[in-house]
Order: structure tokens, then sequence, then C-alpha cells
């Protein structure tokens, strides 16, 4: 009796490791064709750079469950769930990733004012410099503000009226209201969702 308990422990513990090695290696290969999606033609009309990663998220998203279903086939220990679990597990930590990551280097002001010193690492800087640097080339030369006002236009939450100029929609209201609740959980500067106090 204590041999057969001992040899369905192990092969539970087996079945556990094969599952475990399953999970990962499907993540691993999804997650590199996930970073190779922004390196072909695919979506390129899509200009907002979050969006596009939500979209190839879920579509690698999907490819690792139907990996993880065809597996299915092979070994009847995985079930349903673990299919479901390979689909949500897979677009959880890759979308933490990608907002964490990437989105931070393409938006962060820190990102870019590092990354200057850092080519021109031969010199030294007063703050007020990097300032003009970061007025000159980042908000000018690369169109920073042109570029998140465009985003906004294509994003719904703002919208150009009859006489050229531009309104913020319901839903630019709606997002606004949820990032001074945010705001104020959290405690961040209220100068940022509060414009008009000083």
């Amino acid at each position: 009796m204590e041999m057969s308990k001992t040899g369905k422990g192990s092969g539970n513990a087996g079945s556990i490791a094969a599952l475990i090695g399953i999970y990962a290696l499907i993540y691993i290969v999804c997650s590199a064709m996930f970073i190779g999606l922004f390196h072909t033609g695919i979506l390129k009309n899509m200009e907002v750079l979050m969006y596009r990663g939500v979209v190839f998220i879920v579509i690698t998203g999907l490819i690792a469950a139907v990996v993880m279903g065809i597996v299915r086939k092979f070994w009847g220990f995985i079930t349903i769930r673990d299919i479901i679990m390979m689909f949500v597990i897979f677009c959880c930590v890759n979308m933490v990733i990608f907002t964490l990551v990437p989105v931070t280097v393409e938006r962060s002001v820190s990102v870019f004012m590092l990354s200057y010193m850092e080519e021109n690492s031969d010199q030294t800087f007063t703050q007020e410099s990097v300032g003009e640097v970061f007025t000159s080339k980042y908000v000018e030369d690369y169109g920073a503000f042109e570029k998140r006002f465009n985003e906004q236009i294509v994003t719904g939450t703002i919208e150009e009226n009859a006489d050229g100029t531009y309104s913020i929609t319901p839903r630019g209201k709606f997002i606004v209201e949820a990032f001074r609740t945010i705001a104020e959980w959290f405690d961040t500067d209220r100068r940022l969702v509060y414009p008009n106090e000083n």
C-alpha cells in the first residue's frame, strides 16, 4: 500500500512539473511572437502604441491558449481550466510588463533626459540646460505635444468642432474622472488632474 501511494504521489508530482514546464515553454514562445509582431507591418496604421500592444497581446494570448489545447490532445492531465489559465496568465503578465516598460520608454521624460545625457556624457549640464534641450528637442523637434494631442483625437477623448476648435468628449470626461479618482486613492500630484489649481 505504501509503495502504491508513493508511486501515485510521484506521478502527480511529475504531472505538475510537466504542466509547469508546458506553461513556461508556451509563455516564452508566444512572448517572443508578441515582441516579433512589433517588427512587422501589422497594424502599423495604429499610431497609439498602447492600443497596438493590447491587440497583439490578445492575439498571442489566443495563440497560447490554442497551443495549450493542442497539447491537451497528447497529455490528458491538461484540462480546459489550464487552457483558460494559459490565456489569462499570458495576457495579464505581458500587459503589466508592456505598460511598465515599453510604454514608459515611449512616453517617459526621464528616459529621454537620461538617454540624452548618456549620449553626451563627455559634457556636464545644469538643470536649465537640460530643460532647454527637453523643450527644443523633445517638445519641438520630436513633436511630443502634437503626437499626444493626435492620440486623443484617435482615441475619441477630444473631437474637432466645425470651426476648427476642439472640445473634450463624454469619453474624455469619463477618463478624467477616473484619473482623478486614482489620484485621490494614491495621493498623486493634484496639479496634473486639476490644472487650474495652484
